[in-house]
């Protein structure tokens, strides 16, 4: 039987399922939920939560839902920057992510983001995130966005 022509390869689907597990971490970690949360939420073990995150294993479509909803994300969300051509992507030397590409695997960006997130005054809040940026500005080279306001919003 001839091979299909648009048929993924299975290095190709599996790729796909690490791409889905690591916006699943991306956005768990942004949202300040633990990994035994989310499982809990949807009916899973710890290391089946796990497993998907990887990708080892692949999220079923009623999964992927409902990790949607409880992320507060459309299920598109985790197919965004996904590589157009699954055959080049998947026979290309994977890249190694360093913390400039993901900032949100260093365990001191988390936990930064998660102390942040403590403090229940929006405008401490906002006081701190204006004076982090103002550092930031002062000691670096890079152009840093100036809308505060709009930032300022989700901040808050």
């Amino acid at each position: 039987m001839p091979e299909q022509p648009n048929k993924l390869t299975k290095e190709e689907v599996r790729e796909i399922d690490r791409h889905v597990g690591s916006r699943l971490r991306y956005r768990r970690i942004m949202m300040d939920y633990s990994q035994t949360y989310l499982a809990d939420q949807v009916g899973l073990s710890f290391q089946q939560f796990q497993k998907y995150e990887k990708g080892t294993n692949r999220i079923s479509a009623s999964k992927l839902h409902e990790f949607a909803r409880l992320l507060d994300v459309p299920v598109s969300f985790f197919f965004d920057d996904m590589p157009t051509d699954m055959k080049a992507a998947s026979q290309a030397t994977p890249p190694v992510i360093t913390a400039d590409d993901n900032p949100f695997d260093e365990p001191e960006v988390q936990e930064f983001v998660k102390t942040y997130r403590l403090i229940p005054d929006a405008a401490v809040r906002r006081a701190i995130f204006l004076a982090v940026k103002a550092v930031a500005r002062s000691m670096t080279d890079e152009d840093i966005d100036d809308g505060d306001e709009e930032v300022a919003q989700d901040v808050a």
